[in-house]
């Protein structure tokens, strides 16, 4: 029997998928964990909000159009958060009239619908190196 300490297991990284399309959720949620990730949800900017001030994920995925809080106004909000100025962030839409925002809030843009093949690429871009 070995004495040596048990070896911490690193933690996998965090994304928060915000959508109010609970089908978006639950699938990527779903593909996201296949690929070795933890998934917080939140069904609209105000709910990601809260539980972004509870604990920071690595990186969040966001639609735009949403109710409560819209997907700008919480990138906004989330830009203010203590360690939110540098999460990286993608902002997503399939509104036709939101093209060409400026990446103040965010760190990228997609259209919808996204191949969740693209999204996987731009999340494994996007994250800093997870210990």
């Amino acid at each position: 029997m070995s004495t040596a300490p048990a070896s911490p297991v690193p933690a996998s990284p965090v994304i928060m998928i915000v959508d109010d399309e609970v089908d978006i959720t639950d699938t990527y949620s779903m593909l996201f964990e296949l690929h070795g990730f933890s998934v917080v949800i939140a069904n609209h900017g105000a709910e990601g909000l809260a539980k972004a001030r509870q604990a920071l994920p690595d990186l969040v995925i966001s639609d735009c159009m949403m109710p409560v809080m819209n997907g700008l106004e919480f990138c906004a909000a989330l830009r203010k958060l203590p360690g939110g100025e540098k999460l990286p962030v993608i902002l997503c839409s399939g509104a036709p009239e939101l093209h060409d925002l400026s990446l103040s809030s965010h760190n990228l843009f997609l259209r919808k619908p996204v191949f969740f093949k693209r999204l996987l690429d731009e999340v494994q871009r996007l994250l800093p190196p997870h210990s």
